[in-house]
């Protein structure tokens, strides 16, 4: 349970009074949600914690941001109370200074809670965030492995446009007799500092049999293995001669350093995979940030990205249900998925990977807008022809909590203006909305959740019988 000592010590009475207060409906507010339990019922499920494990996904935004005056001390408790109600959290957007998350933690305990964190991954995509597990040390435990995912040759993401080839001297093209460049019928330009430029990127098509001038120190790459003849001497010979050599399929073109070609991507935040065994139930976790782009490209990479990583841990689950057919895999986290009827869901549920029906039965989605799926938790599901193991994946409730039906009202959910009174004047500092700013307060996405079975001892009990 969190630790409250400093609302009582400390010296802005008032406030520590109205936090203390809000404290209270968010923990009622938790208990009906995950629970079903209204106000004055007697509260009997100690019990069934003890069968069930509840593991959350929570994209906390900009965790932890200096913009708009940075997170008042509201916003740290109120986290902790939400992450307190659940046994093991990931969360997304954390950044390279701990300080907040060290907060919450102070708050959640040492001797009940922990964290496992990655380090931050470098780039303009990467946003130097980091994956975090936070979980509680009396219910789960962490098995010793833990590793960020990187794609191998030929598996990693492709760039929209990855066959692009520029030349700094320009490209020197061959047009076959009769051939043409393909023109558009409209080129859109724009006029700036008395010059016309291109508005947008222009493709134009080029005929089959053209030749391009390759810059002075390109080579030919004849790879390892390739098959070659023999002369009479029995000397290896390279017949590729004449005006017109025709190399082999596996040959590369190696450019000179000047001349660009774009590169293939690992994830734009590197997913992390975390070992862990709560009661009978072994699992595998990864956490993920899918890329979110935009436009048509960047929509491209997002499903990219989602099928990758569906597809690295299936691999990796088929491989280790050989000899282990008691762990599970589990991918959860921010996938930027846009509803449930768009090509991004149908990424996730690939390589036998699917989301559990307790979850696609919310209508509901994870923002704060409730109008898209981002967030998911998904299982890799493969069909057997008979069950093996003492466990499997028995899911009990799930949901999504909306936190801001309790914290940092506004409208119809505060009653008298009272919570946006309350922070009229440091919204006003930051030039910013209420609405917009409470999401760098607590976060612009709900918490994800869901309960695994992790008490599975009458189960295989009576196996033993069976099979007597």
């Amino acid at each position: 349970m969190p630790l409250y000592g400093p609302l009582r010590t400390g010296k802005d009475k008032t406030r520590n009074k109205v936090i203390a207060s809000r404290l209270l409906e968010l923990r009622s507010a938790l208990r009906s949600h995950i629970y079903g339990l209204k106000e004055g019922e007697i509260r009997q499920h100690e019990r069934n914690d003890k069968q069930w494990l509840r593991i959350a996904t929570w994209n906390i935004r900009e965790f932890d941001t200096k913009k708009y005056g940075g997170r008042c001390r509201d916003a740290y408790y109120y986290i902790a109370e939400i992450i307190s109600h659940f046994d093991l959290v990931a969360i997304q957007e954390v950044r390279e200074d701990l300080t907040a998350l060290r907060k919450v933690m102070d708050i959640l305990g040492s001797r009940d809670w922990d964290y496992i964190a990655t380090d931050v991954t470098e780039g303009k995509r990467g946003n130097r965030e980091r994956m975090v597990f936070v979980y509680n040390v009396k219910k789960v435990r962490f098995t010793n492995v833990a590793g960020e995912i990187t794609l191998e040759e030929g598996r990693k993401v492709s760039r929209p446009g990855a066959n692009l080839l520029r030349n700094p001297d320009g490209l020197a093209f061959r047009l076959p007799d009769g051939g043409d460049v393909q023109q558009p019928d409209e080129i859109p330009v724009r006029r700036s500092r008395g010059k016309t430029r291109l508005d947008r990127d222009i493709v134009l098509g080029i005929p089959g049999g053209t030749g391009l001038t390759l810059p002075e120190g390109s080579a030919v790459v004849l790879k390892k293995g390739t098959e070659v003849e023999c002369g009479p001497d029995g000397k290896p010979v390279l017949p590729f001669e004449g005006e017109a050599p025709v190399f082999p399929g596996n040959a590369a073109l190696l450019l000179p350093d000047k001349v660009e070609t774009e590169e293939k991507l690992q994830f734009a935040r590197t997913p992390f995979v975390v070992t862990f065994q709560a009661g009978w139930l072994k699992f595998m976790l990864c956490t993920v940030h899918i890329y979110y782009g935009s436009g048509k490209s960047g929509l491209a990479m997002r499903n990219q990205e989602i099928r990758k990583i569906t597809g690295f841990l299936a691999k990796r689950a088929e491989r280790e249900n050989d000899s282990d057919a008691d762990n599970f895999f589990f991918v959860l986290g921010d996938f930027n998925i846009i509803g449930k009827d768009h090509a991004t869901w149908e990424s996730l549920h690939t390589n036998n990977f699917m989301v559990p029906e307790e979850l696609k039965e919310i209508p509901e989605g994870s923002n704060v807008r409730r109008d898209k799926a981002y967030d998911q938790i998904a299982y890799w599901n493969k069909k057997r022809r008979r069950r093996r193991g003492a466990t499997s994946v028995d899911i009990g409730k799930a949901g999504v909590f909306d936190f801001f039906k309790h914290v940092f009202r506004e409208g119809d959910d505060d009653p008298g203006g009272e919570d946006e009174a309350f922070f009229a004047d440091l919204v006003g500092k930051t030039r910013l909305g209420y609405r917009k700013w409470r999401t760098y307060q607590m976060s612009d996405h709900l918490p994800m959740w869901l309960e695994l079975r992790i008490d599975f001892c009458e189960d295989y009990l009576e196996r033993i019988v069976e099979d007597a």
